[in-house]
């Protein structure tokens, strides 16, 4: 059984919580008629999306890849909730920060921590004194 949008009309799956055309809320779902629960739709929250972007953020000042992948991850994960309808659109945009910015800084740092380690090697004196 879908759920059709009350602002734009469009059919979406059935326990969405928000529209995947204008992402506009739902609302809870009818009893459902087998053992008489009701569904109640999921709060707007953008937790994980503002997590993910901190986690970004603070990936490029320290810690590189040890903030960077989890925050890519995690804006992935929200981005993907976003897509199905799971979690409110107004998350996107942090979820998308934290998913481009943990990747960034991650490879920032990978390519720093290389570029370090070979003027290391290239600066070290090879006769010993």
């Amino acid at each position: 059984m879908t759920r059709t949008c009350p602002k734009c009309g469009s059919p979406n799956p059935p326990q969405a919580a928000f529209c995947h055309n204008c992402a506009t809320a739902l609302g809870p779902q009818q009893p459902n008629p087998v053992n008489g629960q009701q569904f109640v739709a999921a709060q707007p929250q953008t937790q994980k999306a503002m997590i993910s972007m901190i986690l970004a953020i603070a990936a490029f000042l320290c810690c590189g890849p040890f903030l960077g992948i989890p925050a890519a991850i995690l804006g992935w994960l929200e981005l993907t909730a976003i897509k199905e309808g799971r979690a409110d659109a107004g998350g996107k945009t942090m979820a998308t920060v934290g998913l481009w910015g943990g990747i960034a800084a991650t490879v920032l740092h990978v390519v720093g921590y290389g570029v370090w380690v070979l003027l290391g090697m290239l600066s070290a004196n090879p006769y010993g004194y």
